[in-house]
């Protein structure tokens, strides 16, 4: 029976991409504490330990949509259940349960498929259903969550802005918590400094035919999602190579290791402008697996910069680009666009080069800079090594761990959440008549002359009769 249950929504296992590792480290985390479960679909690959002959530290189980019964009872056996993604929406008896409820909302997936279903869903209409749909499945865990976790600060500045929208930033809310830490957790992505499994051998470098031991060696090293621009960094490859023909530039994967998901456009779109620049297998290569967790090390290891590029929009303010931490773990110096709080700590931290969101001719400078210039990478790499520290993953899961640490203590109790009433008043859906608006104004002309303690317990009573005042 555990004490902390986390219910990934995403694969988890020999491969698996940014949640499905989250729900991972943040289980093994938790588990040098507390009692803990990690709950993965039922359509997850295999297990890094049967890989890596390492015994894991929390319990295991899949789950399936479709059998519900086991995760109910590993959830109400559970002090703390942490989700993510849909996973209330899935299985909304996690509203009910007794234990806290906490929600994952790292990914702002509102956010993200904005940009998803721009390319992938042509009907106008179809977007804004989907839309709506995200939306709900968004506001569902803030009405019903506990406690959230965040990656960053500008994360928790959003996430407090909804909270506040939805009632749940209340005078009890401020009461328990002025700062809301009380409420909402700043968890970053991290690294574990565990070895990967690795042979030794080489896997790019005199491997990958056309990259050889002297190139230099740009690598994105996650998916090629449609929030993201690899059509600028592309171009401005062709145009860095002829004038310094070792410039290489390798994509870790096309593709994703949920069999669920669709293939991303933004991927075909890149091999498209790669094969029509002449590009491919000449300075631009394309890795169309997925590699897996245990071993994506190799990669990193012999890369001479970590890349990444997006356009100048909503989800890059608030994204937070997980893969990044694979840079700082092994030390590459990093190139990307401005405008996510990893494009400011890179420039303020001297960690490589930021050029603006769309500029090919910046970003070919920047690539030539960073190729040539032996001494301002190992600069780069000296303060990498001063930042390192802050994203271990005993680092970042450290506020996770105090909260379960607090509620399993019993130091918190459940707050309170909005009712249907309170949701309707504070979104002015709620028809009022005449009588009722005459009775608002003159309420509000007495509020201003009782004292404020009457006024609210007048408010209360009037609630209590079926009216929100």
């Amino acid at each position: 029976m555990p004490d902390v249950l986390v219910i990934s929504d995403d694969v988890a296992g020999e491969k698996m991409a940014g949640p499905g590792i989250r729900a991972w480290e943040l289980s093994r985390r938790l588990a040098e504490y507390f009692r803990t479960a990690l709950a993965i679909p039922d359509y997850s690959p295999g297990l890094p330990s049967e890989q890596g002959g390492k015994k894991m530290p929390f319990d295991l189980a899949r789950y399936a949509v479709s059998r519900p019964a086991p995760l109910r009872q590993a959830a109400e056996d559970s002090r703390v259940v942490i989700v993510q993604g849909y996973v209330l929406s899935k299985f909304p008896f996690l509203k009910n349960i007794a234990a806290h409820l906490v929600c994952d909302l790292y990914v702002p997936f509102p956010l993200e498929n904005l940009f998803v279903h721009r390319r992938m869903t042509p009907a106008f209409g179809d977007r804004v259903s989907i839309h709506l749909h995200d939306l709900a499945v968004f506001n569902e865990q803030l009405v019903h969550g506990d406690h959230f976790l965040c990656a960053n600060e500008r994360q928790k500045d959003f996430i407090i802005g909804a909270l506040l929208a939805l009632d749940r930033v209340d005078p009890g809310a401020v009461d328990a918590s002025p700062s809301l830490d009380g409420l909402v957790s700043v968890v970053p992505f991290g690294f574990n400094d565990d070895e990967e499994v690795c042979s030794g051998d080489m896997v790019l470098r005199e491997v990958v035919p056309g990259i050889g031991k002297e190139d230099a060696v740009f690598l994105w090293g996650g998916v090629l999602s449609n929030w993201f621009d690899p059509l600028t960094l592309i171009r401005a490859v062709g145009r860095a190579a002829a004038i310094d023909p070792r410039i290489k530039l390798f994509f870790l994967s096309t593709g994703h290791p949920n069999p669920l998901l669709p293939s991303f456009d933004m991927a075909a779109e890149a091999s498209r402008l790669s094969d029509s620049l002449g590009l491919t297998g000449e300075h631009v290569f394309f890795n169309r697996g997925w590699v897996a967790y245990a071993r994506r090390g190799a990669y990193f290891r012999e890369a001479d910069a970590g890349v990444y590029a997006h356009g100048d929009h909503i989800e890059t303010r608030f994204a937070f680009r997980t893969r990044v931490l694979d840079y700082l773990k092994h030390g590459l110096p990093i190139l990307c666009t401005e405008g996510d709080s990893f494009a400011d700590l890179v420039q303020n931290r001297k960690m490589g080069l930021v050029v603006p969101c769309g500029d090919t001719e910046a970003m070919a400078q920047a690539i030539l800079t960073l190729a040539g210039d032996a001494m301002f990478r190992e600069e780069c790499r000296k303060n990498i090594a001063q930042v390192r520290p802050l994203f271990t993953w005993d680092k970042t899961a450290a506020p996770l761990v105090a909260y379960c640490r607090d509620v399993l203590d019993g130091r918190i109790s459940k707050g309170r959440k909005p009712d249907r009433s309170d949701l309707a008043a504070v979104t002015g859906i709620r028809k009022k008549g005449v009588i009722e608006k005459v009775a608002r104004r003159r309420l509000w002309f007495l509020a201003r002359k009782l004292p404020p303690g009457l006024v609210a317990r007048i408010r209360r009573v009037l609630k209590a009769l079926g009216w929100q005042p």
